[in-house]
């Protein structure tokens, strides 16, 4: 007797609500690659090297990582910091240098003089929020206008682009230090908020921004 092949189930057609989460999906992932594209083309103006009067802003190599462990590897920075690990080994320095400092969300700088690495600034990119500053300087050095001149120097250099018209950063409410820098480099007070990363999640901040100058 012969046997009848009994047709093939039709495939599953997608419901409304599948294709409306697949459109979305699309719609964010394309989104979320022209945020990079573009934050990658705004980070590229910025010049690989700015130098100021005693310091020089360079990229991080592989040469700085002695420095980097031995600066960073400080509570008293990590603290104050959301992303930087305690203790820090070679291992969270070679990944900052060869992983981090690659992303097209970031822009670190190694803050150099007389070419030994001293601290890191830099600004990161993310999707929906202003450019924002960032920097930690190792306590050897503190004290003495490091950070005011390579913020100063950071900041110059992203305004005579001409693409960077606010620079948002943040800073705990009980680091006066840090707070004291920013308002020097001209950024004012906008908001509050807590700390939503690291050590001090939970503790309140300060959020501020930066204009460029009319004249910039």
């Amino acid at each position: 007797m012969k046997k009848i092949k009994a047709d093939p189930a039709p495939a599953p057609v997608p419901t409304q609500i599948e294709r409306a989460r697949g459109t979305d999906r699309a719609v964010a992932e394309l989104a979320a690659a022209t945020h990079r594209l573009s934050m990658r083309r705004v980070r590229d103006l910025l010049p690989g090297k700015i130098a100021t009067k005693r310091l020089v802003l360079r990229a991080p190599i592989r040469g700085d990582v002695p420095d980097l462990v031995r600066l960073a590897d400080n509570k008293a920075i990590a603290n104050r910091l959301a992303r930087l690990p305690n203790p820090y080994t070679r291992a969270d320095a070679v990944g900052f240098i060869e992983i981090i400092a690659q992303r097209p969300d970031e822009r670190p700088y190694a803050i150099t003089l007389n070419d030994h690495l001293i601290g890191i600034i830099g600004l990161s990119f993310v999707q929906d929020r202003l450019p924002e500053l960032g920097y930690w300087l190792g306590e050897p050095h503190w004290g003495r206008g490091f950070m005011t001149e390579a913020g100063r120097g950071l900041i110059d250099a992203a305004h005579q682009t001409g693409h960077y018209e606010r620079i948002a950063a943040r800073a705990l409410a009980d680091n006066d230090g840090s707070l004291h820098v920013l308002e020097k480099l001209g950024f004012h007070r906008v908001g509050k908020g807590k700390a939503e990363l690291g050590p001090s999640i939970g503790k309140p901040i300060v959020l501020l921004e930066l204009e460029r100058p009319r004249w910039m």
